[in-house]
């Protein structure tokens, strides 16, 4: 595992490395895109666990943070979905770049795989998409964001009776929530791409996003390759409130990167 910054060196991207295991096993590169806002605390863990999986599988790994985001430059106001986009076409093209790679996959969880479908959507090397409870339509998201929103700040009022003098409309659960990026996420629509036939596509499907059958029908009349796979249970982007962060969903880690493996291409 090797922290590193990359991309613009005035406004540089965190990421994190991690080599495959044996060194040369696989010419696979992965990059896996992260939740946003509080998803993406609380599923880090999870995919720190699926990122040295995939590299013990024998494929290079890149999972870094979003402009504005963790350890990345820039303030967390600043946050955009298509400055988010274009980091995963950083990302992408520096796994590429560094490992000598042809093609890059891309793995994403909630609107992480929102944002990689939309990538994966406008680039011809990316061989297989991972799509692991997308975010479907933007509107309905934000709506349950905000009541998800109010629901911890009654109970942040109880607990503390001064928390709701400090509100902001510039703040989403603890976290910078501008117009800009409300608007980035409103605008997403899932249904709206089209992909190569020759995409390989596996969702992986908690049943919580609403609208994942659309898309996968659309995505199937569309011609390309998709798999679905159900799961009961994980939901490592989601807690009680004041509750503790879900355990590792070992089930799903071991079927995308059983998926991915079967993916690569023979060496």
């Amino acid at each position: 595992m090797f922290p590193f910054f990359f991309g613009d060196p005035d406004q540089p991207l965190y990421g994190v490395y991690h080599m495959p295991e044996p060194v040369g096993a696989s010419s696979v590169g992965v990059v896996l895109c992260q939740p946003i806002l509080h998803e993406y605390t609380d599923a880090r863990r999870a995919l720190r666990a699926l990122a040295e999986r995939l590299a013990r599988a024998g494929h290079h790994v890149l999972r870094f943070d979003y402009h504005g985001t963790g350890d990345s430059a820039g303030a967390g106001e600043a946050g955009d979905v298509e400055r988010w986009c274009a980091d995963i076409d950083t990302a992408v093209d520096e796994l590429k770049a560094s490992r000598g790679l042809d093609e890059v996959g891309l793995v994403g969880l909630r609107f992480g795989a929102t944002m990689a479908a939309q990538v994966a959507a406008r680039r011809e090397d990316v061989p297989f998409l991972v799509l692991w409870e997308p975010i479907v339509k933007g509107p309905d998201y934000v709506q349950r964001l905000r009541r998800l929103h109010a629901t911890w700040l009654d109970y942040e009022s109880r607990q503390r009776p001064e928390a709701k003098q400090h509100v902001s409309d510039t703040e989403l659960l603890g976290h910078a929530f501008s117009a800009q990026l409300e608007q980035g996420l409103v605008a997403a629509d899932l249904t709206q791409l089209t992909f190569p036939a020759s995409r390989r596509i596996l969702f992986l499907d908690e049943g919580v996003s609403d609208g994942l059958g659309a898309l996968e029908r659309q995505l199937h009349a569309l011609g390309p390759m998709v798999e679905e796979r159900r799961f009961d249970g994980g939901q490592v982007w989601s807690r009680e409130i004041d509750g503790e962060q879900a355990p590792v969903p070992r089930e799903i880690v071991t079927s995308i990167v059983d998926w991915i493996s079967g993916s690569a291409p023979d060496e």
